[in-house]
């Protein structure tokens, strides 16, 4: 998340733009989805901010929700379980908008409101179903606008963690960059949105994560709706 930020603002301090259309591959949350899908939230949350607590510890009271360990003990509720509570916390945002030196405190970040109505239209748009010649996915993927995104510095290859997500926060993708992505942009005061290929529903699989097989299928997916999205932006006078 770190580099991710940083090589956006390297971007924005060093050349004319227009905004940030940031892309990559995730996993997914929502049965909903399927492998081979395009995601475009509208919006994404850092789900890596923790305040870690003892087992009888009292959370911060701006915390947005909390997970505890020993709900995940089995059998359910034997002992009491020494990794304790995690509360899910807010960022803090200083914008070029807001007053100078004064943060917002913040959890969803709001993708740029015009620029997710652009790629409402990409909707419908015919993907790649097929890896090779030999692998092919089952079902026709699909782009949903509108959902939501979580992002953290891990990578997620948990079932429980996965349903924790979708069931507090309705994530329905996860990666490692996006709300890095997002909030340097917004600082700055530029649009952003994300677009994100769906490899695998996290921590379904037994063995090797389907990451591994369909990741460049995500990645070709994705990179086809950018280029769709990039093609549907108005141009100004000069033809940007």
């Amino acid at each position: 998340m770190v580099n991710a930020a940083a090589a956006t603002q390297q971007m924005l301090d060093v050349f004319d733009m227009k905004g940030i259309v940031h892309f990559g591959i995730a996993g997914y949350s929502n049965s909903s989805m399927s492998i081979g899908d395009v995601s475009i939230p509208k919006q994404v949350a850092h789900t890596g901010i923790w305040d870690w607590l003892n087992p009888d510890d009292v959370l911060p009271s701006n915390d947005v929700a909390h997970l505890d360990f020993g709900s995940y003990n089995v059998p359910k509720g034997d002992g009491v379980n020494l990794l304790g509570r995690i509360g899910y916390s807010n960022e803090q945002l200083f914008s070029v908008s807001g007053k100078a030196n004064t943060e917002t405190e913040i959890f969803w970040l709001q993708i740029s409101h015009e620029w997710l109505q652009f790629s409402a239209g990409l909707e419908g748009m015919e993907l790649e179903r097929c890896v090779n010649s030999s692998l092919c996915l089952p079902q026709q993927p699909k782009v949903v606008v509108g959902l939501k995104g979580s992002t953290a510095n891990i990578f997620m290859d948990n079932a429980a963690h996965r349903d924790f997500l979708y069931q507090t926060f309705a994530v329905s993708s996860v990666d490692m960059e996006s709300s890095a992505v997002v909030m340097t942009s917004l600082s700055n005061g530029y649009p952003v949105i994300v677009i994100r290929g769906l490899s695998d529903f996290v921590g379904s699989q037994k063995g090797r994560n389907t990451f591994h097989t369909y990741r460049s299928l995500a990645a070709l997916n994705a990179a086809k709706v950018v280029v769709q999205f990039i093609a549907k932006l108005p141009r100004d006078e000069s033809g940007r």
